[in-house]
């Protein structure tokens, strides 16, 4: 019998994170950047989804990983901010093969998984952060997000990783 806490999303049954990660942002990246640089075309298209001034959201990213790095492991950063008048959960999935230089890390960045949330939905932020963070810790991941033909085929790899159920019904977040 499977545990009634591990998840995969389907069609009728989907959680609040499958939502997201549904209507997520992709980039598909040729040029190395550095990490301004990144954060620059990347809020360019997380903003309009958020409904924040691009400037709030850059400070926000900016000030995030001043704080401390969100490289996970190599290759792979997983950015996330919490910011106040956010109605709904934001998601960008973006590959670059030739990597984004992040501050501090002397590998280049592959695989960036960012997350914007409003403060009423701070529990989803981390239970989203988890789902995240399992996925990219799959052996076979980074080899995955490389090969893969679109970043389309990772969102919907996303969508079947074996994670823990984000407890939010997807109700919560239409």
């Amino acid at each position: 019998m499977a545990d009634r806490n591990i998840f995969y999303c389907t069609p009728s049954d989907e959680d609040r994170f499958c939502v997201v990660i549904d209507r997520c942002v992709q980039l598909d990246l040729d040029e190395p950047m550095d990490f301004s640089r990144f954060l620059e075309v990347a809020v360019g298209q997380l903003a309009p989804v958020t409904d924040l001034p691009p400037e709030r959201l850059l400070s926000a990213f900016h000030t995030r990983e001043a704080e401390g790095s969100t490289v996970v492991k190599a290759g792979i950063a997983i950015p996330h901010v919490i910011v106040p008048g956010i109605a709904r959960a934001a998601m960008l999935l973006a590959r670059s093969r030739a990597g984004v230089s992040f501050p501090g890390e002397s590998e280049p960045i592959h695989a960036i998984l960012m997350l914007v949330e409003g403060y009423d939905h701070r529990y989803f932020h981390l239970q989203a952060l988890a789902a995240l963070s399992r996925s990219s810790h799959d052996p076979e991941f980074m080899e995955r997000w490389l090969a893969a033909d679109s970043v389309e085929t990772l969102r919907r790899a996303l969508l079947e990783t074996h994670r823990t159920r984000c407890t939010l019904h997807r109700s919560a977040c239409l």
